[in-house]
């Protein structure tokens, strides 16, 4: 499981059509032929992927631009302009693949929980915080665990801010 959760990190910029994004693909979909997942930017155009199969879209500076094309991340190295026919074929191990996808998205999730419980050290919020955590088992789906992400992702600083000045308050009117 270690070897799973080391993320790798790819910078993109948008690409000519002023988009830029990162979609693991997770399974079938009816409708598209694949069930893909987008990823959250960790910080301003830098994502983290890990082994898997990705659809990428933008520009790493330095090589060939990602045209929504499909790459496989094997043991940290990539694989680039896979096939249609050759991700179809991968349908079934990534969907076998979904527990331990869950388990990384709830990795970093709990990373980001802890975070701000040392961030904010107070009973309350470590209490909360371990709520949330305690929480996470209920989330099954992989889009709702990349959702929850993502929120926790954009939200972390404003969640810090908020606890900090809420203290700050309480702490006011002892």
């Amino acid at each position: 499981m270690q070897e799973q959760l080391k993320a790798q990190y790819l910078r993109l910029e948008n690409n000519s059509d002023e988009k830029k994004w990162v979609a693991e693909i997770v399974g079938e979909d009816p409708t598209f032929r694949l069930s893909r997942v987008f990823l959250p930017e960790i910080e301003k155009g830098v994502y983290a992927i890990f082994d898997g199969i990705y659809q990428i879209h933008g520009i790493h500076p330095g090589i060939t631009p990602f045209n929504k094309e499909y790459c496989r991340v094997h043991h940290g190295h990539m694989q680039r302009n896979l096939s249609m026919q050759d991700v179809l074929q991968k349908v079934p191990e990534l969907m076998a693949e979904e527990p331990r996808r869950n388990a990384r998205i709830k990795y970093q999730i709990r990373g980001i929980l802890e975070e701000i419980t040392q961030a904010v050290d107070h009973e309350l919020i470590r209490n909360n915080m371990e709520y949330q955590i305690e929480q996470l088992d209920n989330l099954e789906e992989t889009k709702s665990l990349m959702a929850t992400l993502s929120q926790l992702i954009k939200q972390k600083d404003q969640m810090i801010k908020h606890y900090q000045k809420l203290l700050t308050t309480e702490q006011g009117y002892e």
